[in-house]
């Protein structure tokens, strides 16, 4: 998963699109081979290149325009901002993490999941003992992840836009998006969070006393010279642990730094 050029990453993509879109067409779910093809869709977060026609990428702009309504293709264009999945390794790093501090299986929520990689990457013995809600904004990879996990809770919408209980959830686990952009939000308009400190209040809100939070945000959340999202949260919860990840981190599977 994520391996591979950038041409067989975008080759990998357009195929789980035709799939997914057959899949819908037939209201049929996904076999076990077909999950094989679905779950290699890597996003456009490192194939910005193929929304420039102006370039060698001209064939799969095309054959991707064809694939897509236009509000489908806006919204993948977009998505070359956030969409840049994790790894297994970080993933299964992150359950261990949760296993040690004593995280057996609850109610679990991924606010930006994605096509689902952290369900798709968790310990059997958490998955079994747990109920599953997925959220994500994107119209196109939101039915890839149902499709790949049809007994989860997957939900196209935003984090800021969905109704999620407060109080509720034992863990909330993602690789949050982040950026210089501030969601809409009328409980937290006015204190300006950019959109990676906003997954965090409001993942504080949506986890019970007692529960996790864990996510991956960008290096600005700890080093950032404004601490009003480190003071908001310190309010509210405990931090247990900061581990800095690599540059590299996820160069290979994702073409980001």
């Amino acid at each position: 998963m994520g391996a591979g050029s950038l041409r067989e990453k975008c080759r990998a993509n357009l195929a789980a699109i035709k799939l997914v879109r057959e899949l819908q067409a037939k209201n049929r779910p996904a076999t076990a081979e077909e999950k094989s093809v679905l779950v290699r869709y890597v996003g456009w977060g490192g194939l910005s290149q193929i929304f420039s026609p102006a370039t060698d990428w001209q064939k799969e702009n095309i054959e991707l325009s064809a694939l897509l309504s236009e509000e489908e293709f806006r919204a993948a264009r977009a998505s070359t901002l956030n969409a840049h999945y994790t790894s297994g390794e970080v993933i299964q790093a992150m359950y261990a993490a949760a296993e040690r501090l004593g995280f057996a299986g609850g109610r679990i929520l991924e606010p930006s999941c994605g096509p689902g990689h952290f369900i798709g990457f968790m310990p059997e013995a958490i998955h079994s003992q747990s109920v599953i809600t997925g959220l994500e904004i994107d119209p196109l990879t939101a039915p890839i992840a149902k499709a790949l996990y049809p007994e989860a809770d997957i939900r196209n919408e935003p984090f800021e836009k969905a109704r999620v209980a407060d109080d509720f959830y034992d863990l909330a686990i993602s690789n949050i998006p982040f950026g210089d952009y501030k969601p809409f939000d009328n409980k937290f308009n006015r204190q300006g969070f950019l959109i990676h400190d906003y997954f965090f209040v409001r993942g504080l809100e949506a986890v019970r006393p007692g529960g996790l939070v864990m996510f991956i945000s960008s290096r600005g959340t700890m080093d950032k010279v404004d601490n009003s999202l480190r003071r908001q949260v310190a309010a509210q919860a405990d931090l247990i642990g900061a581990i800095r990840l690599p540059n590299t981190a996820f160069k290979r599977n994702a073409n980001t730094e």
